[in-house]
């Protein structure tokens, strides 16, 4: 049963589909139903099978070691990044720069970003004798940088 779910995992992971936790259990629960139907009718069991298989978070948590399979963040522009896309600009960019004679030196490229310098953390651990903590306005000290270059790198 591990064995196809893992299967069925790399197969997701492939599609590019997120898989979480809660998926990844109902699914072994399906295959492991799956497979023991099968077995009883390869030996000719009209009745269900006395045996059960649970999926739950100690199982799924030894699975994960077993496997080596693990959990990660899928954010950012590099999970939405097209490659095709940024092929065929990098030739019509060219084409763009020859065609209205630009030079190096008039073609930027800038980005913005915040920079928090005094921000604190949103949450934190207190005793269990306290039962609330008391409120506070947190300081957000920000600046937004402009970075810019030309494609020369001069300025």
């Amino acid at each position: 049963m591990e064995r196809l779910l893992l299967i069925w995992i790399k197969e997701k992971q492939l599609a590019g589909a997120s898989v979480t936790e809660t998926i990844i259990c109902e699914k072994a629960s399906r295959i492991y139903e799956d497979l023991k139907g099968k077995q009883a009718v390869e030996k000719g069991e009209t009745s269900t099978p006395a045996e059960t298989f649970k999926a739950c978070r100690g199982w799924l948590d030894n699975f994960k070691k077993r496997t080596g399979i693990q959990s990660v963040v899928r954010h950012g522009e590099a999970a939405s990044f097209d490659a095709k896309a940024a092929a065929d600009f990098v030739t019509t960019y060219a084409l763009v720069i020859s065609q209205y004679g630009f030079i190096p030196q008039h073609v930027f490229n800038c980005n913005e970003i915040g920079l928090f310098w005094k921000k604190m953390p949103r949450r934190t651990f207190i005793t269990a004798e306290e039962n609330r903590l008391a409120g506070h306005k947190p300081m957000k000290g920000q600046l937004t940088l402009a970075l810019c270059a030309n494609a020369s790198s001069d300025c």
